[in-house]
């Protein structure tokens, strides 16, 4: 028996599309995955607070979301290929620049590079596989979080190996960001589908107009509005992990060389949840999914933050994470998946949570009380939301 079963995608599109899809989350989680395992590093080397480490990535957030909405809708009506390109060329400059900053500022704007192209990289992959495998919107996207997964899964590995090698942490930058520069090389040589609206009157209709339309039908459906206001609860539930390394250095104890082993572990469990999913969800309701995600969440989240000890996190990851990484594909597929031929429009919406300055809020927070409580008095009422939200009916 086949570990992953074929899905069906749509007549005309070629596999090597489709990869180049599939590609899109595990170079964003590879690139991504490697800055925010350096923070503790980045902090160590240009002496940074709380704050100012909050700063990078609220700046990165703040760019992303000025272009994100924009390289949303343009999804829904130009040739996706080259946003997706000029998205994956920037993100690797972005490394680039990071790994030769020699200031804090020079750093920071590597970090607004990364929110410039991160966007049209990944969320026109997303709309891509959903738009490909309309019978399967699920499952394709489970297969893209188990690769973006088994990214962020080598992300954390390449620190160690880097130290073990003598490569130092600016080369590790500049390579991966070699890497991303390549994939846009990849991205502009392959062919993808012809976008269709399925509306004549679109196609008579201003740039404009068609964009107003569009995100007028996204707010008017309640399944988009449904599931972009779990994803909304979602990020507010995943701000507090962004200095997660941070907390695992200062409050557990770990040393950068076990963080990496640690997030790897992590992101390893992941990978199984992710398969878990491609099987399950054939036999079993998103809902149901979900609610059982959740109650696991709501049980072992507080343990896992309070409990003593560096292997009591390493044990208390494996139910943890089994449950957090089904949230995300689910979640997302599904409103990308509400209204066919829209989901250019639900991903400019999304990306407009990023306006709120969570991330740096959060840093303030934390920097007041202490990073421990600061994600017990955010994270668990989330899970509980999350949770309330899911057991309502349809």
């Amino acid at each position: 028996m086949k570990l992953l079963k074929p899905i069906p995608r749509k007549e005309g599109v070629q596999a090597r599309t489709v990869w180049v899809g599939l590609f899109g989350r595990f170079a964003d989680e590879l690139l991504s995955g490697l800055f925010v395992v350096l923070l503790p590093t980045f902090r160590s080397v240009f002496n940074l607070s709380l704050a100012q480490a909050s700063l990078l990535l609220q700046i990165l957030e703040y760019v992303a979301v000025i272009v994100e909405p924009v390289a949303g809708v343009l999804n829904d009506i130009w040739q996706r290929k080259w946003i997706m390109a000029f998205g994956a060329a920037v993100c690797g400059l972005s490394l680039m620049t990071m790994g030769i900053a020699p200031t804090f500022l020079v750093l920071l704007l590597g970090f607004a590079l990364y929110g410039l192209g991160t966007g049209p990289m990944a969320h026109s992959a997303d709309i891509l596989l959903v738009e490909t495998h309309p019978d399967a919107p699920e499952r394709i996207f489970a297969r893209s979080t188990l690769l973006d997964t088994i990214g962020a899964l080598i992300a954390p590995l390449l620190v160690p190996i880097g130290a073990f090698i003598g490569l130092e942490w600016r080369w590790l930058l500049i390579l991966a960001g070699a890497s991303g520069v390549i994939y846009a090389l990849v991205i502009g040589r392959t062919p993808f589908p012809a976008i269709n609206t399925n509306d004549e009157a679109e196609e008579d209709a201003g740039l404009l107009q068609t964009v107003r339309a569009n995100l007028q039908t996204v707010l008017r459906d309640p399944q988009s509005r449904r599931w972009l206001i779990f994803l909304l609860i979602l990020h507010v539930f995943e701000i507090p992990f962004q200095l997660k390394t941070i907390w695992l250095n200062e409050a557990v104890g770990m040393s950068q060389r076990m963080i990496g082993f640690y997030i790897a572990f992590e992101m390893a469990i992941g990978v199984l949840a992710l398969l878990l999913l491609d099987r399950l969800r054939e036999s079993v309701t998103v809902q149901r999914l979900l609610q059982a995600a959740l109650v696991v969440m709501l049980l072992t989240f507080p343990a896992w933050l309070l409990l003593p000890g560096i292997w009591t996190r390493f044990l208390l990851a494996v139910p943890l994470n089994l449950a957090f990484a089904l949230l995300w594909p689910i979640s997302r597929a599904q409103s990308l998946a509400a209204i066919p031929g829209k989901a250019g429009a639900v991903t400019a919406i999304h990306s407009l949570f990023s306006i709120l300055p969570l991330t740096l809020l959060f840093g303030l927070f934390a920097q007041s009380v202490s990073l421990t409580t600061a994600m017990l008095v955010v994270q668990l009422p989330t899970i509980l939301v999350m949770l309330w939200a899911m057991v309502q009916p349809d």
